[in-house]
C-alpha cells in the first residue's frame, strides 16, 4: 500500500519502426501488463498499436520483428493520439513502472513526446534487467537468456512488447518467489534499479540524467578519447592506428579533407554529369573512408561539381546505411527538414552514386590514393 492507494506494477516494452538520423526512435507498440502488489494479474499483456509516420521502415524490423501487418500498423492512431492513455498508465499515482532495459525504452518514449511537441512523461521506473544482476551476481544479460535462468524455459515469441512485457513480469515474479520477498522490497535494497525522467532528461540513480543530445555529445567525447592516441605539442590530435581512415575534428585527416573542399582543382577529364551540382555524403560513411572522401571529392569535381559538408545546401545526398556498427548520421535530418521547407535535394544511396560515377564500392577501394600532403603548407590555410 500507498498512503490510502493501492499499489499495482505496470510492466511494459516498446518496439519502434526505425531509428532517425539522430538517434531517435519511432515508436509503433507500447506492450503492457498490469499486477497487484502481491503480483497477481490486474490486466492480461495487450498491446496499443502505433502508426509510426515514418518515410521507412527499418529492414531488420520488418524482417525480424514486426508481428504485425505493416498496413494495420500503420491504420492505427499516431503517438500523440494515444498519449493520453500512454500518460495514464505511466503516470498514475499508484502505478510502479517496470521494465526490461528500461531506460531505452524510456527515451524511445520521451523521442515521440519530442517529435509530436507533447509535455515529456514524469515518472520513476525500474529495471528487471538490472534487478535479475543483482540479485544472481551475475553479467547484465538480454531478456532470453534471463528468462531462461529465472523462469526455466525459452521466451518463445519475444520481440512482440505485449509479450516482453509479460515476460518481464514473468521474471519479476520469480525472483520475488526465488528470494521470497516483495518486489517492492527489491527494488529498495538495490537501488541501481532505479530511474527517473525530468523533462526530457533521464536515467538511473548512479548517473546523471541527460537528454538524447547530451547523452550523444557524451558518447562523442568518450569516441574522440577512444580513436585518438595523443596530441601533438601543435594541438594535432594523432590517431590510433587502427582508426587511420577517419575524419575527426583536430586531426591531419580532418584538416586536410578541410583544405582539399576549400582548394579542388579538376585534374582528370570525366564526363560533366555534376556540373552546377551540389553534393554531401552520408556521415555513415564519411567519416570513416578518409582515404576514399580524398578520391570523390576530386573526383565530383572532375564532374564539374562540388563536395559540401552541410548537407542542407546540397543538390544531391548521398545515403548510406551502417546498421552493423549502429551508427547514425544527422546530416540527413536536416536534409529532410529542408525539403519539408521546399528544398530539392535529390536523395540516393551510395551504391547509386557510385554507379554514376561507372565505379563498384570495390572499385573505389583499388583507386590509388589522393596526394594530399601539399596542402600542409601554411598558405593553405585559411
Amino acid at each position: 500500500m500507498i498512503g490510502d492507494l493501492r499499489m499495482k506494477y505496470l510492466f511494459f516494452d516498446i518496439e519502434c519502426a526505425n531509428r532517425d538520423c539522430t538517434g531517435r526512435n519511432q515508436i509503433y507498440s507500447f506492450g503492457y501488463l498490469l499486477a497487484d502488489e502481491n503480483m497477481h494479474i490486474l490486466e492480461r499483456e495487450k498491446d496499443i498499436l502505433i502508426n509510426p509516420n515514418v518515410k521507412q521502415w527499418d529492414r531488420h524490423v520488418v524482417k525480424e520483428i514486426l508481428a504485425y501487418p505493416m498496413l494495420e500498423v500503420e491504420k492505427q492512431p499516431r503517438f500523440n493520439k494515444v498519449y493520453t492513455k500512454i500518460n495514464n498508465l505511466l503516470e498514475s499515482s499508484e502505478t510502479i513502472v517496470c521494465g526490461f532495459s528500461v531506460k531505452d525504452d524510456v527515451g524511445y518514449l520521451l523521442d515521440e513526446c519530442e517529435r509530436y511537441e507533447c509535455a515529456p512523461f514524469q515518472f520513476k521506473f525500474y529495471d528487471i534487467q538490472r534487478l535479475a544482476a543483482k540479485v544472481s551476481e551475475t553479467k547484465i544479460n538480454g531478456l532470453g537468456a534471463v528468462y531462461v535462468e529465472w523462469c526455466g524455459r525459452l521466451a518463445d515469441g519475444a520481440h512482440r512488447s505485449d509479450v516482453d512485457a509479460r515476460y518481464t513480469y514473468e521474471v519479476a515474479k520469480a525472483i520475488c518467489h526465488k528470494t521470497n520477498k516483495e518486489l517492492i522490497d527489491l527494488f529498495q535494497e538495490n537501488e541501481v534499479c532505479q530511474g527517473k525522467t525530468d523533462g526530457f532528461r533521464f536515467g538511473y540513480s548512479d548517473e546523471e540524467l541527460l537528454t538524447r543530445d547530451e547523452r550523444r555529445a557524451k558518447r562523442e567525447e568518450k569516441r574522440m578519447q577512444y580513436f585518438s592516441g595523443h596530441k601533438e605539442k601543435n594541438g594535432e590530435r594523432i590517431l590510433k592506428e587502427e582508426y587511420q581512415d577517419f575524419i575527426l575534428k583536430g586531426s591531419r585527416n580532418n584538416l586536410l579533407f578541410l583544405r582539399l573542399l576549400d582548394h579542388v582543382q579538376p585534374k582528370n577529364a570525366r564526363e560533366q554529369i555534376f556540373v552546377g551540382k551540389k553534393i554531401s555524403i552520408s556521415l555513415n560513411y564519411e567519416l570513416y573512408h578518409f582515404r576514399n572522401m580524398l578520391k570523390i571529392v576530386q573526383m565530383i569535381c572532375d564532374c564539374g561539381g562540388e563536395y559540401v559538408k552541410k548537407a542542407s545546401i546540397a543538390d544531391i545526398f548521398v545515403s548510406y546505411e551502417d546498421v552493423e556498427n549502429g551508427r547514425t548520421c544527422t546530416k540527413q535530418k536536416f536534409v529532410e527538414e529542408a525539403i519539408a521547407q521546399g528544398a530539392k535535394i535529390q536523395i540516393m544511396n551510395f551504391e547509386e552514386f557510385l554507379k554514376q560515377l561507372n565505379l563498384t564500392e570495390e572499385e573505389l577501394n583499388a583507386l590509388p590514393d589522393e596526394d594530399v600532403d601539399y596542402l600542409l603548407d601554411e598558405k593553405y590555410k585559411k
